[in-house]
């Protein structure tokens, strides 16, 4: 699943970049937290 990091994430990414992780780890930690978000066609384009 591709994702937009909303913050630094160790080990991961910087704030802005669009990485791939597995679907699990972003449903369960990244997007509830408010680390990333979904790399959506309007989510890229609004970011």
């Amino acid at each position: 699943m591709q994702v937009i990091l909303l913050e630094r994430v160790p080990k991961l990414g910087q704030m802005g970049q669009i990485v791939n992780v597995k679907p699990g780890y972003a449903r369960n930690f990244l997007i509830p937290k408010g680390k990333a978000l979904r790399a959506t066609e309007t989510a890229l384009g609004a970011f």
